[in-house]
């Protein structure tokens, strides 16, 4: 098995060197599948990831006025929450990230997960921060990733806090 930091470094510069129309037909595909899916459907309030540029680009979701759309907000100690999704109340992290100004909670029920690399049992590689696993731990919602067809690998190390995510919308 490849160790987490080696898979990260690996997968960042893969997303960062993907060929964009590979990158926009991809991304289409599996946006698409998930808004006919029966989690979307069921889900009326969802909580989506503000994408870095090299990261799946989710912002299409972002204005789907037929959800109440969330997104995470980062506190101490690793924690985090989800707000609700107010384009003109954001302001940008030390890490480079678009977060709410707003500290007022809201529980989801559905999270969409990010990541860099995944199993096909929902593990994931994600940024090394673990808030969305300890978020995860109590959640007791849907869980979904959108995974590029370069980031499905057979096996990733496991630790005791890991939580796969429930659905992989892929191509």
């Amino acid at each position: 098995m490849k160790k987490k930091a080696q898979i990260r470094k690996k997968m960042k510069l893969a997303l960062k060197t993907f060929d964009f129309s590979d990158r926009q037909r991809q991304t289409q595909a599996i946006i698409d599948q998930f808004l006919i899916s029966d989690i979307y459907q069921q889900a009326q309030t969802i909580a989506i990831f503000m994408p870095m540029s090299f990261e799946f680009d989710v912002t299409r979701l972002l204005n789907d006025t037929s959800k109440r759309i969330v997104i995470p907000k980062t506190l101490p100690q690793r924690k985090m929450i989800f707000t609700d999704y107010d384009e003109d109340a954001l302001f940008l992290t030390p890490f480079g990230v678009r977060e709410s100004k707003s500290d007022f909670a809201v529980i989801p029920d559905l999270i969409i997960v990010p990541g860099l690399a995944w199993t096909e049992d929902g593990y994931r590689v994600g940024y090394g921060g673990g808030y969305y696993d300890r978020y995860l731990a109590d959640f007791t919602g849907q869980t979904a990733s959108f995974v590029y067809d370069f980031q499905i690998l057979p096996t990733i190390e496991r630790n005791k806090f890991d939580i796969p995510v429930r659905h992989i919308f892929k191509v």
